[in-house]
């Protein structure tokens, strides 16, 4: 059974563009291009950044790790995530063609409109991407452990080999044609379905389970910190998902 808890105000999240957890905290960028930095315990909130127009926020781990930022424009920043400074990795609108992407370690990991599936090593930026494999159709993708998960347009979740970019397909084809929303948490997938389910799916051996309950359907985003996943509801009310 899946309860939702509600955190703090209402509809204080419903400006939120993109979101990650980082140990026990969350990061958020607003639609004025503001990042803050909340508590998940406390609520307590306050803004690192501002006048950035970022398309995706991502983590390189859920303990500890570095925050980086692709800019509407198509440029890459690492971002320190307690002091909100701002480092250019790319200014020339390379990721510009980035539909998904994830941070493992040292290593990003991104779709690009083509269908195209790069690694880039962050620790050497000036080395060429790897270029993993192509005929990708992609709306989501997360890195975890050696693989890479790729969901696609159609609802097929694909698991990549990171290193040789060999994949199969991870469960039926389109088992998440109904997903509106969906993270990696824990080592298993958590998604959304329409009828306001929560299915999560183990990574490692791909056992299901379904938890209904609380519904989830007006859910539009879904992340996680180290210890919870919480979800950002229509009305931009945020929640912590629990499982009974």
């Amino acid at each position: 059974m899946v309860t939702k808890v509600q955190q703090w105000d209402e509809a204080d999240w419903g400006d939120t563009v993109s979101a990650v957890g980082v140990g026990s905290r969350l990061y958020t960028v607003e639609r004025d291009g503001t990042l803050y930095s909340t508590h998940s315990v406390t609520g307590n909130s306050k803004a690192i950044g501002e006048g950035y127009r970022t398309r995706l926020l991502i983590a390189s781990g859920y303990e500890d790790g570095d925050l980086y930022a692709i800019e509407r424009n198509g440029n890459l920043y690492k971002v320190d995530r307690k002091t909100g400074d701002w480092e250019a990795l790319s200014d020339d609108g390379d990721w510009g063609d980035t539909v998904a992407a994830d941070v493992n370690g040292n290593m990003l990991y991104s779709v690009e409109s083509d269908g195209t599936l790069y690694a880039t090593d962050l620790d050497n930026f000036d080395d060429d991407a790897v270029e993993l494999d192509t005929g990708y159709d992609t709306r989501a993708l997360w890195a975890s452990g050696d693989h890479v998960y790729v969901l696609e347009n159609d609802g097929t979740l694909y698991k990549v080999d990171a290193e040789s970019g060999e994949y199969e397909r991870f469960g039926d084809a389109g088992a998440y044609a109904d997903t509106i929303a969906a993270t990696v948490h824990d080592g298993h997938l958590y998604a959304v379905e329409e009828d306001g389910a929560l299915g999560v799916t183990s990574l490692e051996d791909g056992s299901y389970t379904e938890h209904t309950g609380d519904d989830l359907s007006d859910v539009t985003r879904l992340f996680s910190t180290a210890q919870k996943v919480y979800a950002i509801h229509r009305d931009g009310t945020l929640s912590a998902l629990s499982l009974d």
